[in-house]
């Protein structure tokens, strides 16, 4: 279940402040990306998209969702995910990836549609203290991401922290 929000920032590359009902999290913008929670409907709670695009023809989006947790076995989530993937897209592939946070269980898959797009995802538990799991998304539309992606796509995870 995606979680209200509100976020706010002062500068670039300042934490951007992220709040729900029941849970605060602060991320930081990537270099040359920007933070948005008001464009995120739909989206998550915040999509970062490059400064020189929009969000409607950004090359790629990278989206921050919170949810409920309903328990501590967030692989079970990611497999969750992938087989609603399955379901929707037939042809739908998945690859191992590799992104870490300093503190956090992250758990990232690649799912992909040959030539017709490409989604990194990974789930982020940061303690049974909270009662929510982080997704962060990278959506990229025909492409394959750049080294420039995967990095933006990393800094959002690795400066992920949950406040409440």
């Amino acid at each position: 279940m995606l979680l209200g929000t509100s976020a706010q920032a002062t500068d670039r590359r300042d934490d951007i402040l992220v709040q729900g009902e029941n849970f605060s999290i602060s991320v930081k913008e990537p270099m040359g990306w920007k933070g948005d929670s008001n464009a995120s409907a739909g989206h998550g709670n915040l999509v970062f998209y490059r400064e020189n695009e929009d969000l409607q023809n950004a090359k790629a989006v990278i989206r921050v969702l919170v949810a409920n947790k309903t328990d501590e076995n967030t692989i079970e989530d990611l497999k969750y995910d992938m087989e609603s993937y399955r379901k929707q897209y037939p042809k739908v592939q998945f690859k191992d990836i590799s992104v870490k946070h300093p503190e956090y269980g992250v758990y990232p898959k690649l799912f992909y549609v040959n030539t017709n797009f490409s989604e990194y995802v990974a789930y982020l538990n940061p303690g049974k203290q909270y009662p929510y799991l982080i997704c962060v998304s990278m959506h990229l539309k025909k492409n394959e991401a750049s080294k420039e992606d995967i990095e933006a796509y990393s800094s959002v995870i690795e400066s992920l922290k949950a406040l409440k």
